[in-house]
């Protein structure tokens, strides 16, 4: 639909004359013209002329092809909404979500309901949702790690199912470890519970760690050693520090260190080293004062 053609049926539509949308702006006969295709307003005629129609000057300036895309998507949010994936989905069945937004609520329903076809022992049906969520998920521009994550789920839930487990179980694992977010969660947990003195139930969120990334070493064997020396522990806690002590350390996890390392030589009467590493705490807080003052 023309943006005259448009105009004269919104006018029509509102049962509006001619005289009354063109108003002291714009002559009765320039909006016929406008209305027939055979002049363009200017931006200032089209802003009043939108005022009188009660219209948005961006709806008069859209196609129909603009305006049924974004009908489809607001039918396609709400459909979301109520969790009725499979009719949101069906929106799409001729042409292909296209844009960011569509992309990522797509590839969101197609997970929700892979994840139910699963339930219901569907498995080609999950398997072939989960894989049209993966895609959809990784053309967009805001592609979900949630997403990946819940459809790398099913479809290896379906092989270990089918007995072809191995492929499709290895790239869930691994994706699963590369986001570390589980293993991050207990350690933040821990410290939480470090903070407040909880120390069993700080140790409870590092042993429901099942598998440890080498990148999440340190900070893990750091949080053991605080554990065993809240515990008193102190030969096992200097054990873990001098464990994390040979690999890389971010600067945080560097005082933690010295400062566990501290407490336990103190404890265990070596003053001398705890000394030292009192001193390696107290120069890292000088480089920290230079680094805020330069």
């Amino acid at each position: 639909m023309t943006l005259g053609q448009k105009l004269r049926q919104t006018r029509l539509s509102k049962g509006l004359s001619q005289s009354q949308v063109a108003g002291g702006c714009v002559t009765r006969n320039m909006l016929s013209q406008i209305e027939n295709d055979q002049a363009l307003p200017s931006m200032r005629t089209l802003e009043h002329l939108a005022r009188a129609l009660d219209v948005s000057v961006g709806w008069l300036l859209s196609d129909e092809q603009t305006d049924a895309a974004l009908e489809k998507m607001r039918r396609a949010r709400t459909l979301f909404r109520e969790e009725d994936y499979a009719g949101c989905l069906a929106l799409f069945a001729q042409d292909a979500p296209s844009g960011d937004e569509m992309l990522l609520l797509c590839s969101q329903a197609a997970g929700m309901l892979a994840a139910q076809r699963l339930a219901a022992e569907n498995f080609s049906g999950a398997k072939e949702l989960a894989q049209q969520a993966l895609d959809w998920n990784r053309k967009g521009l805001y592609a979900s790690a949630q997403v990946q994550m819940q459809a790398l789920d099913v479809l290896a839930r379906c092989a270990i199912q089918e007995k072809q487990a191995d492929e499709a179980v290895e790239r869930y694992r691994t994706f699963y470890l590369e986001r570390q977010s589980a293993v991050r969660y207990h350690f933040t947990m821990a410290r939480f519970h470090l903070q407040q003195e909880h120390i069993q139930a700080a140790e409870r969120e590092i042993w429901s760690i099942a598998e440890l990334p080498d990148a999440q070493r340190a900070e893990y064997l750091i949080l053991r050693g605080k554990i065993a020396a809240r515990r008193e522990q102190y030969e096992n806690a200097a054990l873990y520090f001098h464990q994390a002590q040979e690999l890389p350390l971010q600067r945080l996890l560097e005082r933690e260190l010295y400062e566990g390392l501290e407490v336990c030589c103190r404890e265990l009467g070596d003053y001398q080293q705890a000394y030292l590493y009192a001193s390696k705490q107290l120069a890292m807080q000088k480089e920290t004062g230079k680094g805020e003052h330069a």
